[in-house]
């Protein structure tokens, strides 16, 4: 494997990285894109790309300003990305399926100067859009469909060139998940993304040109931005585009018609994929391996998931403030379980409350360093100081390594609960209750005791058909002292009618649940 960092030239664009080096590449008549009945090939993405940028600047765009995507999965948003990118704007993407109130706080935050939606998001931004002062009442938004068609083939002014861009210059804000307040744009520059493409997906990983991939996640979310767009785009490889919400059926249709060999996928979504397999055992011979990111994959899950389709789980984390994954499993070397190892081109420290090194084995406070971590949050000056230090990322994550260099996630600072004077980690406890038979899924979390004093309490919902019971609790809390030591294990269980609330990457919402259970 190649050590040596990679290096990118001071002028330096990202539409020219990741697209038009497959058309001088000879990539013109390949499938970049596969979506519903269309193939569409990298020289007519390429042509799209760069009429979206001759637009934008036709229409007064100035360089480094904010271009808003708010669409589902589909040619026009790779289109408005990379067309924006080539522009010199600085861009940014949020999930279309918010309420009004959401899309008031990204508008009053982005300040964007023009805006790229479609029908799903079409009547709640412009409900946000007509209250915000910087759409000027819907003036610059341009809707994907008929609209956007016919935006692109307005008139374009003489001699216009794109604003020229430097490798350092800021390029893509990606927002954070929200866990910790208000989700906060985590500033990158161009070259940070073509940094983790090459020293994660080609060298860790092992992308190829003939991959194909497919996603559950949506592009809005950086993981799959990376993973369904760049990386293949990055390799001059093929990605499945679909509009609508991941199904499992959906996805085993998917894979059935285009026999993708890459698939990008979360916890929550691989689940439902093997409920909805049954004993259908449907065919996943194509696929190399499936990445799995953005929660924590039960080790139970992720051996439920071998014995049926024996595809390899990539297990693996990242964030918004690197771009993507940092440590991760890979293909030949995978430990169920573990996040894998750290991805040469990072560095990672793990310091105590005072800031010092732990021991090998103990948990600590993750600190990672490369050449993808984000130069700021916007207008979050004291949240910058606190987790962005000078090309370190101080991730909030508890983790701990082993001798042999195998990573273990542990959960967020704020989620761990001192119980009797220990630290426990909820996902440890998850991990158990998980296993057992009446358990669809469960989150834990602290809760005070009569004495004040901070106790794990787990919230479960039941799989169909079964009923919650006193008798049932004390089988849990049974359950969870075979495997547990006994601190760790939880003081109650309480049963949730619905499926635990998840934010829009999918993920548990913790604080949600604290709020609701405490």
């Amino acid at each position: 494997m190649d050590h040596d960092p990679p290096v990118f030239a001071d002028s330096f664009n990202m539409a020219d990285h990741f697209v038009f080096a497959n058309v001088e590449a000879g990539r013109g008549d390949k499938p970049a894109i596969l979506f519903e009945d269309r193939v569409i090939t990298y020289a007519e993405v390429a042509d799209n790309v760069l009429r979206v940028a001759h637009r934008l600047l036709s229409e007064g765009l100035l360089p480094e300003q904010r271009v808003l995507l708010c669409m589902r999965d589909c040619p026009e948003f790779v289109y408005a990305w990379f067309g924006a990118l080539k522009a010199g704007a600085v861009v940014t993407q949020i999930n279309p399926l918010l309420p009004a109130s959401d899309y008031r706080y990204y508008l009053d935050y982005v300040k964007p100067q023009f805006a790229f939606i479609d029908s799903a998001s079409a009547e709640a931004f412009g409900s946000a859009a007509e209250q915000s002062r910087h759409c000027d009442a819907c003036r610059n938004i341009i809707a994907a469909g008929e609209g956007f068609d016919a935006w692109l083939a307005g008139d374009i002014a003489d001699d216009i060139a794109p604003w020229p861009t430097r490798k350092d210059d800021p390029a893509v804000w990606l927002f954070t998940s929200g866990t910790t307040g208000q989700s906060k744009g985590a500033v990158h520059c161009h070259f940070h993304f073509a940094y983790n493409t090459e020293v994660y997906a080609r060298r860790f990983i092992g992308m190829r040109e003939d991959d194909v991939t497919l996603s559950g996640p949506r592009l809005f979310f950086g993981y799959a931005t990376g993973t369904n767009l760049m990386f293949p785009f990055a390799m001059g490889a093929t990605t499945i585009l679909f509009p609508e919400q991941p199904t499992a059926k959906g996805l085993f249709d998917l894979i059935a018609r285009h026999r993708p060999t890459v698939l990008t996928n979360v916890p929550t979504l691989i689940n439902k994929m093997l409920e909805a397999a049954g004993d259908t055992a449907p065919d996943l011979s194509s696929l190399r391996f499936m990445w799995s990111a953005g929660e924590a994959l039960p080790r139970e899950l992720h051996e439920r998931w071998d014995r049926a389709f024996g595809v390899p789980i990539i297990d693996g984390i990242g964030s918004a403030e690197s771009f993507h994954i940092y440590i991760s499993n890979r293909p030949g070397d995978i430990r169920p379980g573990s996040l894998g190892k750290l991805v040469p081109g990072y560095e990672a420290r793990l310091l105590d409350e005072a800031g010092q090194h732990v021991a090998l084995g103990d948990v600590g406070t993750l600190w990672i360093g490369g050449d993808s971590a984000a130069l700021y949050y916007h207008a979050a000056y004291a949240k910058s100081k606190e987790h962005l230090r000078g090309g370190w990322i101080v991730s909030g994550d508890k983790f701990r390594q082993d001798a042999e260099g195998y990573w273990y996630y542990e959960g967020r600072g704020d989620d761990l609960i001192k119980s009797g004077g220990i630290y426990v980690s909820p996902l440890e406890v998850e991990n158990c209750l998980a296993q057992h038979e009446a358990v669809r899924e469960c989150c834990v979390v602290g809760r005070k005791d009569s004495a004040g004093l901070e106790k794990p309490v787990a919230i479960v919902v039941l799989k169909t058909g079964i009923a919650p019971s006193q008798m049932l609790e004390a089988e849990l809390i049974a359950f969870s002292r075979l495997h547990l030591a006994r601190y760790k294990v939880p003081h109650h269980v309480l049963f949730a009618d619905t499926a635990l609330p998840r934010n829009d990457r999918d993920k548990i919402d913790r604080k949600m649940l604290k709020a609701q259970f405490a």
